[in-house]
């Protein structure tokens, strides 16, 4: 199947755009949660990644009922938006950083809490996404 090269150009300005907006929405975040809570543990890494993680989950099983995000919002919000927002990346920098400044009782908590956290939060948000299919799909009395 042969993609056009305006569709192909549109495809990726919306992988773009999303991660443009991601980047600023994960830099904004993490400025307001190191100024309310500090610098002392990774708890901006820690709350961008499972709400992206919950986010993630959510939006993919609507995505994949074809329900309210079709195939061009899904690469707008997944792969730009949510690429960007979130990274495995940055979580193992946090952790590495903990290690090295000898605060092994921290970086292993943010390990499992990082870990656990992002398992539970996919775990909801596709649960959230099952009960917003039935409830879309549930028929209307009256």
């Amino acid at each position: 199947m042969m993609v056009k090269k305006a569709d192909y150009l549109q495809r990726i300005l919306l992988v773009f755009a999303g991660g443009f907006l991601g980047t600023i929405t994960r830099y904004l975040l993490s400025q307001a949660i190191q100024g309310a809570w500090g610098k002392s543990w990774p708890y901006d890494i820690f709350l961008i990644n499972i709400t992206g993680a919950f986010i993630l989950a959510l939006l993919s099983t609507l995505a994949d009922a074809t329900l309210f995000i079709g195939p061009r919002l899904r690469l707008l919000l997944n792969v730009g938006f949510l690429g960007a927002y979130t990274t495995f990346s940055t979580l193992a920098l946090g952790d590495i950083t903990l290690l090295t400044n000898q605060q092994l009782i921290p970086a292993l908590l943010y390990l499992i809490c990082s870990l656990g956290g992002g398992l539970i939060a996919v775990l909801l948000g596709q649960l959230a996404g099952l009960w917003l299919i039935r409830l879309k799909k549930r028929p209307k009395h009256g």
